[in-house]
């Protein structure tokens, strides 16, 4: 008879693994979640029945519970946060103990929970391994005061009413799955993003996500009444940790160490520092303490000899976490995935379309939306698609027999005549916005586009639609705050220097009439497929105060992708287009700066408190940013920093005139999207 059992936290990432797992030996799966995401999508598609409910409200899932046969408990807060005590608690302790309350009245016969070593502590000395035995005497963040209040009503439950709960203890766990980029997870992307200049003593314990997963489900299948398991794995040092990353990301290891005092004053201060801002610390001191100098190496015996549980090569593990991390920055973790409710378009002959810039936050929703559409339905195609893609991101994307990768660099013209055979239009969406190198702008921005528009006129390719930006005009005038179809060029600095200069080739190579071009310039990105520094923005707005550069009354347009998206496809086959360039953003232009900060806090249920930067204080981070540039270095937060206070705004009336752009976000609804991404 198949066995019915339910599974909370599917939609994360040690859930996600145990419910695949779950439904890879036949158990009939049902998931408990909050909301969907592409792994609830995932798991519904191979057979898992989902139940949308909140675990804190027992009458929205008792009732589904009864007669299962077992639990899976799995869902919690993971976080190392720790400006919100209550919310992770609540989300730790709070949550497991209505769940379980509820689940023992169903008589559930079988729980397995996910609890984690954190309740064991961390041990100052290396040849100490904890165990099931050990028991934290600090708790160093919220997460670990609710994980370990959630271990002793366990406990409670199990002596007091003789209820089988068996407990999992993960620790350092990493693999596919991760939708939300766990903390380890999150390590990794840093150093695979910044790299590491130095280490510390300590270490931790590197786990498998796949061994783990299965651990679940074998200590239903084979584990003891109210047994207890630890399933951690190779204990290596922080040392040989970024030595690992270092080997398998093409990074540099480590020089030297730093001292513990120094990271533990370093997080006091800047705690300190931020906490007059409002804002929360890097680095809380309490879990610097903790972490750092010591060891988070446990014993995994018990599941070894009950469970034959194993636990792998932290080097095997962490190499293939990279490549998962990698994707997930680039967010292609997903992409390609096609939406069971869309139906396939027929592939049709429109002729073969190259697109530069996938992966990239723009073509990343343009490959998706032809794939499944966009918010309405719209702008799926089943064309045929060559995609241009730098080298080093092989392995990187997954996508349906539509599209055809060829690897090469944009200033190689051999691989662009390569990527262009046979292809009738080209949108060219590649470009570098914040390299650490100033060249690198000209390189790739202008003498990439230069070679690609060069290797088109030689292919006799004519059609070619251009990604530009606002910085090819800078900022508007007291006496006209907002971009027209007549605004004259101004770029603003190296990036909106490059930008030009390749727009202006485009358009300049149109009027000799060798090839049909249009650009297409946007403002502030909105949308799916959103990277980090976007969301990092909307974080803010979970501080005591909002940090605004200005005085907040300066105009922003903003550009959501999926209208971006539309303006390329109904520009494409429009011959008024030819030569022109156009903005293309939100039907509102004089909306400012403070306005989408209080539309902001108004989504994210919050009050607006803005501390104003002063403008002159602004000026100096543009001087800092021109400084820099003279030395040939860019850096991200000092050149936004530097402009954000300008009238960055446009009137679109030519788009929509020339062919019909109909844009279909306005700033509260992108908001939303945002807050559903976080």
């Amino acid at each position: 008879m198949v066995k019915k059992v339910f599974v909370t936290g599917a939609s994360g990432h040690i859930g996600f693994n145990v419910a695949k797992e779950l439904l890879a030996k036949g158990y009939d799966v049902h998931l408990l979640i909050r909301k969907e995401n592409f792994n609830t999508r995932f798991l519904n598609e191979h057979g898992a029945s989902q139940h949308f409910c909140d675990l804190h409200q027992p009458d929205t899932y008792a009732g589904l519970v009864a007669g299962a046969d077992a639990i899976f408990h799995l869902a919690a807060e993971n976080t190392t946060n720790t400006t919100d005590e209550k919310f992770v608690i609540d989300n730790t302790f709070g949550l497991t103990k209505t769940f379980f309350d509820t689940v023992v009245k169903q008589q559930v016969p079988v729980i397995i929970y996910t609890s984690s070593v954190v309740v064991m502590g961390r041990s100052s000395d290396p040849k100490i391994l904890l165990n099931e035995n050990h028991k934290a005497e600090k708790h160093e963040s919220p997460y670990v005061k609710g994980k370990a209040m959630a271990e002793d009503y366990c406990a409670e439950l199990i002596d007091k009413q003789n209820i089988d709960i068996r407990r999992i203890y993960p620790s350092w766990v990493v693999g596919p799955g991760d939708a939300r980029l766990t903390p380890p997870h999150k390590i990794i992307k840093d150093y695979i993003s910044n790299g590491m200049l130095f280490y510390f003593k300590g270490g931790v314990s590197i786990a498998a996500v796949e061994n783990v997963a299965k651990a679940h489900i074998d200590a239903y299948e084979k584990g003891s009444k109210g047994g207890r398991y630890v399933t951690a794995g190779q204990n290596i040092t922080f040392h040989r940790l970024y030595n690992i990353l270092a080997k398998y990301s093409g990074g540099k290891e480590p020089m030297f160490c730093m001292p513990k005092w120094i990271i533990v004053t370093g997080a006091v201060v800047t705690k300190a520092l931020l906490k007059l801002l409002g804002m929360p610390p890097i680095i809380d001191p309490g879990y610097a303490r903790a972490v750092f100098g010591n060891y988070s190496w446990y014993d995994s015996s018990t599941a070894i000899k009950e469970l034959d549980y194993q636990t792998g090569s932290a080097e095997e593990i962490l190499s293939k976490a990279i490549t998962d991390v990698r994707k997930k920055v680039l967010k292609t973790t997903f992409l390609g995935l096609k939406n069971t409710e869309t139906v396939a378009p027929e592939f049709t002959e429109t002729g073969k379309l190259l697109i530069t810039g996938v992966p990239g936050w723009l073509g990343n929703r343009m490959v998706d939306i032809m794939i499944n559409g966009d918010r309405s339905g719209k702008f799926q195609s089943g064309r045929k698609v060559r995609l241009l893609v730098q080298p080093h991101l092989k392995g990187m994307l997954n996508l349906p027999e539509q599209f055809e990768i060829v690897y090469g660099d944009i200033n190689d013209k051999k691989s662009v005549l390569e990527a262009l055979e046979g292809v009738t239009s080209v949108f060219h969406l590649a470009g570098a916005i914040y390299p650490p190198k100033i060249k690198t702008l000209y390189k790739v921005n202008y003498e990439g586009t230069k070679c690609l528009i060069d290797a088109c006129i030689e292919k006799k390719v004519r059609r070619v639609i251009y990604m530009s930006t606002d910085s090819t005009v800078g900022k508007g005038t007291k006496s006209k705050r907002i971009f027209d179809e007549n605004t004259p060029p101004s770029p603003y600095k190296n990036y909106g220097k490059s930008k030009y200069m390749a727009e202006k080739y485009i358009l300049d190579k149109t009027a000799e009439g060798l090839i049909d071009g249009t650009a297409l310039r946007g403002f502030w990105f909105f949308g799916p497929f959103a990277p980090d520094r976007q969301l990092t923005f909307f974080n803010m707005f979970s501080w005591k105060r909002q940090l605004v550069f200005g005085n907040g009354k300066n105009y922003r347009s903003i550009s959501h992708v999926d209208d971006i998206v539309q303006a390329f496809f109904k520009a494409e086959n429009q011959k008024i287009t030819y030569g022109k360039w156009y903005w293309i953003a939100a039907e509102k232009a004089d909306i400012t700066v403070d306005d989408i900060n209080k539309i902001s806090a108004n989504v994210f249920n919050t009050q607006y408190k803005p501390l104003y930067i002063p403008v002159w204080m602004c000026k100096c981070f543009g001087l800092a940013d021109s400084v820099l540039g003279m030395l040939g270095m860019l850096q991200s937060t000092i050149h936004a920093a530097g402009k954000f206070y300008f009238d960055i705004a446009g009137d679109i009336s030519a788009a929509k005139r020339d062919f019909d752009y109909q844009p279909t976000m306005d700033v509260e609804e992108a908001v939303r999207e945002v807050k559903g991404m976080m």
